[in-house]
């Protein structure tokens, strides 16, 4: 994980761009592991992202 602030956003929005063709892939099968293992990383940016505002 990026501590620049600019560079966290970048990896946040490719993920969300991930997360949302990983979950097209699977039939919007929100409890499949491939989209769980995204969504959990995603809340972990996201988490980065807030603590450093």
């Amino acid at each position: 994980m990026s501590s620049d602030p600019s560079r966290l956003e970048e990896e946040i929005e490719a993920l969300k761009k991930h997360l949302a063709q990983v979950v097209v892939k699977h039939q919007y099968n929100f409890g499949h592991p491939d989209v769980l293992a995204i969504s959990q990383k995603l809340d972990s940016f996201i988490l980065q992202q807030m603590k450093a505002k």
